[in-house]
């Protein structure tokens, strides 16, 4: 067992690694007034002097367990008085919280209340790393967490010993400090046993409601005693050998990224061919590093969701969309995958006001252009079998693609059979009682149905244009042609062929 002396030596070896970030700083110490933060204060507070630190004193009364919680808060309040340290004491109200945040998850919750005190904290007393009593037994549980919740290679990373500051996502001045994670909990007791300290007991860590208490309690015993007494080292050298392959692959993926990703109004666009070729472990990466460049973090994103994404882009289907959380998605168009926020690609689709006529060409080589609000159309005549006409746009098929560049711009382009479609042309927006019979039906459904069924955002739903012929929707645009309009010339050479493209964004 570890005395006073090794962990004091472990927590200076931490400082000297995080170097002029604490040296000469004031540094926010996060007390709950158990082993492990009393501990770290009190070794932090013994080293003040050698590594010209000032201590602040942090602790969040969450007002979950009653006359408890106010006997820890008072527990902090007296210990960082005894010390002769500054001290930040706060009751929050989680209820209030919740509702504000929409939070279902008790720890999410604990959680976010905790990061955005300790950030608050810091900030009002210019401290650019706040120390957390995060312990070896704690990295172990949560590589075990991981891997029952199904993680991949990122989960058993888990935490590092300095690391960006997680919650709020604009904190970007303040990071995490974890000089414990070499030590065990058992060692954090001693310690304080060593130099008579005290500390409190949480009784929150002994509901076996929580999953973590369970394996702390329950499944890690287990795994000690019935397979593998030194479970806790092992599962360390994992995350430690996770963490320099993921540490490889994510400098990969800054080497490649602007290969592979276009970034601008608020949307990621990979391009298909370019991410294809990339090797799957590096494809995951290029993934997560899309949904952090627009949510912010890859807190919520599971291994799952990536999985999911890839399967997607296997499926080579356009159209499609993965949701994911905080509100994303993930859709497949011509030539690009597009990681935005849902909703958030509406500046791309301009508000199509009225009913536009169109004037269609009819003679092959003919061609015709239209403004429509802010979408240009252009129609052009060919024969079947004649290639591709519209030179500018990518390669790679017609049938229903959906391009976007990234910078909100959109073009989009399909090929429709020229006898079926009859007059008047019109561009519009959706009416109620609009009906349509999608690619591959024999009837027709409502719109608002396809609407739903295709997963369109509901704020676009507006937006969305409607290629209408003789009164009957042709084309969806940007999701699907009806089933009556679609071409039928492969093998039957002279009939005409109707290409429209639709773009926007200039």
């Amino acid at each position: 067992m570890a005395g006073v002396t090794d962990l004091d030596r472990r927590v200076s070896e931490a400082l000297r690694r995080v170097g002029d970030a604490a040296i000469g700083h004031t540094l926010v110490a996060a007390v709950s007034g158990g082993p492990d933060s009393v501990a770290l204060l009190r070794s932090l507070h013994r080293l003040s002097d050698p590594f010209d630190l000032t201590i602040h004193v942090a602790h969040l009364d969450h007002d979950f367990r009653g006359e408890e919680a106010v006997e820890d808060a008072r527990f902090v309040a007296a210990l960082a008085q005894e010390l002769g340290l500054p001290c930040t004491v706060e009751k929050q109200d989680p209820e209030e919280y919740r509702v504000t945040r929409n939070i279902s998850s008790f720890e999410q919750l604990a959680r976010e209340m905790r990061y955005s005190f300790l950030a608050t904290t810091a900030r009002d007393v210019a401290a650019p790393l706040v120390a957390l009593g995060h312990t070896a037994d704690d990295q172990a549980e949560t590589v075990l967490l991981h891997v029952l919740r199904g993680s991949g290679l990122n989960g058993l990373r888990s935490m590092r010993e300095v690391s960006p500051w997680p919650w709020p996502r604009d904190v970007s001045d303040v990071s995490v400090f974890r000089p414990l994670l070499s030590v065990t909990k058992a060692e954090t007791a001693a310690y304080c046993r060593e130099i008579g300290q005290p500390y409190r007991e949480d009784s929150g860590n002994l509901l076996p409601r929580f999953t973590r208490n369970r394996v702390r309690r329950e499944l890690m015993p287990h795994l000690a005693s019935e397979y593998n007494p030194r479970v806790r080292e092992s599962l360390l050298r994992l995350s430690r050998a996770a963490s320099l392959e993921i540490d490889f692959v994510e400098s990969e993926v800054h080497r490649i990224w602007p290969t592979v990703a276009k970034e601008g109004q608020g949307q990621v666009s990979l391009g298909v061919a370019e991410f294809s070729a990339l090797h799957p472990a590096l494809r995951s990466a290029v993934l997560r590093r899309a949904y952090a460049s627009i949510a912010g973090d890859t807190l919520r994103l599971r291994e799952s969701h990536v999985q999911s994404m890839q399967a997607a882009v296997e499926g080579a289907v356009t159209g499609w969309r993965v949701h994911l959380p905080e509100g994303l998605i993930f859709r497949r168009e011509y030539g690009s995958l597009v990681m935005a926020r849902e909703g958030g690609h509406e500046l791309a689709h301009p508000i199509l006001e009225g009913e536009h006529v169109l004037d269609l060409p009819e003679a092959p080589g003919e061609e015709r252009e239209h403004a429509a609000g802010g979408w240009q159309v252009r129609m052009r005549v060919e024969e079947s079998g004649a290639p591709y006409p519209f030179l500018e746009a990518p390669t790679g098929g017609a049938d229903g693609p959906v391009e976007g560049n990234g910078m909100g711009q959109f073009r989009m382009v399909e090929r429709l059979s020229l006898p079926s479609l009859g007059g008047p042309v019109t561009l519009r927006t959706r009416l109620a009682g609009d009906r349509f019979q999608p690619l591959g039906m024999t009837g027709e459904k409502k719109l608002q149905d396809f609407f739903t069924d295709a997963k369109a955002p509901r704020s676009l739903r507006d937006r969305i244009p409607l290629l209408v012929c003789g009164g009957r929707i042709a084309w969806v645009v940007g999701y699907r042609i009806a089933e009556w309009a679609k071409d039928n010339s492969a093998g039957a050479p002279g009939q005409r062929v109707l290409w429209v493209q639709m773009s926007t964004g200039g």
